[in-house]
């Protein structure tokens, strides 16, 4: 009996350290795999820096406009704006609004927006 339960206890440690073993082989190839994309993700982004910088360095404004004459290039008709900001708050024109924007700090450009599409 005793033979049969050694047996038992060797057979159960080398399938428990045979798992550990290949557990240890999976993360090792993972964190391979893990270098391997993150050094060539850098020498990526290294050409980019490169590329930027020498465009940056070879071209101006000037030769950009020569280029958008010559290739008849021209922008989109539309401009969009970004970032406008107003130097004075917008005062409600009903002075009821003018009281909770007062009191609550409540914006009212979206209720008199839609008061107006209410007329």
């Amino acid at each position: 009996m005793k033979k049969k339960s050694f047996a038992i206890f060797i057979v159960f440690l080398f399938i428990a350290s045979l798992t550990f073993l290949h557990q240890k082989i999976l993360i090792y190839v993972e964190a391979y795999k893990i270098s391997k994309n993150h050094r060539l993700s850098n020498e990526l982004v290294d050409k980019r820096d490169y590329l930027v910088y020498n465009l940056t360095k070879e071209t101006s404004v000037q030769k950009i406009n020569q280029w958008a004459e010559k290739n008849n290039f021209s922008p989109t008709e539309k401009v969009l704006a970004l970032n406008l900001r107003r130097t004075e708050p917008v005062k409600p024109a009903n002075k009821v609004m003018a009281m909770f924007t007062d009191l609550l700090g409540i914006p009212t450009g979206s209720s008199t927006a839609l008061a107006g599409e209410k007329e």
